[in-house]
């Protein structure tokens, strides 16, 4: 469940997946802006990815994609934003507080996203576990040409406490041995470049951003996380991006923002966001 805290902190563009840059060339993002959706096919609960099903959540995203084509010179990638770890109250059988997904939801969510030219986004939401680990058990998945990761510091517990009882802290050195883990993957199987979406609403959600390296092959981004209203989180995106990492996000919300944002609002943010994330 989102925790409420960024309260207390006051023919069209659309590329397919085969329009990503290959290894060493100019990074993915300068010229493309990518829109999500986020959560789970299981639930409506975790976000619009599991309002809908099929061609009807397909052609959802494409509409709402579709706006912001006349905004902006990017060309506009859609992708499925799906959380492939799931961050729990309980231990589970390995004291890990998490659930993976499984590959067959996993694998249908890729095949919906492929058959549609979108790109999947794979969410980690570490619970007790760590990132190295959750990135290892997808590994398989990320070695495919449109698979990117993100990672949920709101849910990675450094002490004993279970996920959604406070917000959780994530070091720079967690992101970095992503970051290595997908610059493996890039060269080993000679892929194009892929992205790597942190999210953040309080400073203490990255501690140490600014220890967290660039790369020549992953499009780092900074996504501004939490619910509220414009101004709010307009409040929220001026201190995360303080600390800026080398391309930026906005996550917006269809149930618990009050007045949605539109598309041009989004794009007025400075800096202009590369990836907008729908949940």
């Amino acid at each position: 469940m989102k925790c409420t805290a960024i309260v207390i902190l006051a023919g069209l563009l659309l590329g397919p997946v085969t329009a990503a840059q290959a290894p060493g060339s100019g990074a993915f993002l300068d010229d493309h802006l990518v829109v999500t959706w986020y959560g789970n096919p299981r639930t409506s609960r975790m976000g619009v990815l599991g309002a809908t099903s099929g061609p009807e959540r397909a052609e959802s995203l494409r509409r709402q994609a579709k706006e912001y084509a006349a905004l902006t010179p990017k060309r506009i990638v859609m992708a499925y934003h799906l959380i492939a770890v799931i961050a729990q109250p309980d231990p589970g059988r390995d004291g890990r507080y998490r659930r993976r997904e499984t590959r067959e939801t996993i694998q249908a969510m890729l095949d919906e996203a492929r058959a549609n030219g979108f790109r999947l986004v794979l969410d980690i939401q570490p619970g007790h576990s760590t990132v190295a680990e959750e990135v290892q058990a997808l590994a398989p998945f990320l070695g495919e040409p449109e698979v990117d990761l993100a990672l949920d510091p709101e849910f990675t517990m450094p002490d004993e406490t279970p996920p959604g009882r406070k917000i959780g802290t994530m070091r720079a050195a967690d992101v970095n041995a992503a970051i290595d883990a997908l610059e493996s993957i890039v060269r080993t199987r000679r892929l194009p470049r892929k992205m790597l979406i942190v999210h953040q609403f309080t400073h203490n959600m990255l501690p140490d951003k600014p220890a967290i390296r660039r790369s020549s092959l992953v499009d780092v981004v900074l996504n501004m996380d939490g619910f509220g209203s414009p101004s709010l989180k307009r409040s929220t995106w001026r201190f995360v991006m303080r600390e800026p990492l080398a391309y930026t996000g906005f996550k917006l919300f269809y149930k618990q923002d009050t007045d949605l944002m539109s598309p041009a609002e989004v794009l007025a943010l400075q800096p202009t966001p590369s990836v907008v994330v729908y949940q």
